[in-house]
């Protein structure tokens, strides 16, 4: 499959392109410090989107590439995600009683498996859905308009979630039916006040699965940074992505370091961790953060800070996000 992908998303896209399974040995790749981080934008050619105040839909169609995708907020504020590539029907449901997520075949709706092809073609979506949901924001000054281009409808935002958060990184041995309900769906613990006063957290996974004792935890990073790839701590693969949660960092710890077979998004010891993670982009908050519209991280003015009003494109800088 030809892979069109953004620059926003290659970063994040390389700490999965590995497959290998087990606990190799090396060391991890450096942060990247104050490195530009992005870049120009891509949009995919074979994108057809079509959006209304309640619906977005569309389908990815070209050279034998066919993925249809739909996400609706229904009366009663439910909202429905449906993704449709390679014969197999992906589904979420978000609701007042909890979160259901399912994978079907697409044929007979019997329960089917997710396969690294299947999770090439989502992170393709998530690639085109990125690149027409976050364009550019150099010429923002003001929150004003930065939410004229930024805005999105709830079904936006469910549907780039649900593909970032969930699909993006599915683990191929995980069934992909899971029943969120009642207490389970509020399991999550919030780190959205360490990436907002950009405070060092450390991510820890039991791997004495991999032959090492006790829990293997790295040495304090902060979140958003790059640490073997963008958006630590961010659950999910993209660069916009703002959920940063307990559970995911210690799932991003857990695949990008290479005591766990790093950069290994499949890695089966790492299936825990995310397990734990499919409940927190049901529910967990999400600040609107955003380092577009500055070269490189950090150089936000001085005049962003204290004012009152959360200045989502400077994220990490402002103190009242």
């Amino acid at each position: 499959m030809r892979m069109l992908r953004s620059v926003l998303a290659v970063a994040t896209l390389a700490v999965a392109g590995g497959l290998a399974v087990g606990c190799a040995l090396g060391s991890p790749e450096e942060d990247a410090g104050d490195e530009p981080i992005f870049g120009e934008v891509h949009q995919d050619p074979g994108l057809r989107l079509e959006r209304t105040p309640e619906k977005v839909s569309g389908a990815i169609v070209d050279e034998g590439v066919d993925i249809r995708f739909s996400s609706v907020e229904h009366e009663d504020g439910a909202l429905e995600v449906r993704v449709e590539l390679n014969g197999m029907v992906l589904s979420a449901r978000y609701d007042e009683s909890g979160t259901v997520l399912d994978g079907v075949n697409a044929g007979d709706g019997s329960p089917t498996a997710f396969s690294e092809v299947d999770r090439a073609a989502v992170r393709r979506l998530l690639a085109a859905l990125e690149a027409e949901f976050f364009p550019s924001i150099e010429h923002v000054t003001t929150k004003e308009e930065y939410d004229a281009a930024r805005r999105l409808t709830a079904a936006e935002e469910r549907l780039f979630r649900a593909v970032d958060v969930q699909w993006s990184q599915w683990p191929t041995a995980m069934p992909l039916r899971r029943e969120i309900l009642g207490e389970a769906a509020r399991a999550w613990t919030s780190w959205r006040r360490y990436a907002a006063t950009n405070t060092t957290v450390t991510g820890c996974h039991d791997c004495n699965k991999c032959s090492f004792s006790g829990d293997c935890c790295d040495t304090g990073k902060k979140l958003g940074e790059n640490f073997s790839g963008a958006n630590y701590g961010n659950c999910g693969t993209s660069s916009n992505g703002s959920q940063f949660t307990k559970d995911c960092t210690n799932h991003d710890q857990c695949v990008r370091t290479s005591k766990h077979g790093g950069h290994a998004m499949a890695s089966p010891y790492c299936n825990d961790q995310f397990a734990a993670c499919v409940d927190d982009e049901a529910k967990a908050p999400s600040c609107k953060y955003d380092w577009r519209g500055t070269s490189r991280k950090g150089n936000c003015p001085a005049s962003y800070k204290g004012d009152g009003a959360c200045d989502c494109f400077c994220q990490f800088q402002d103190t009242d996000c």
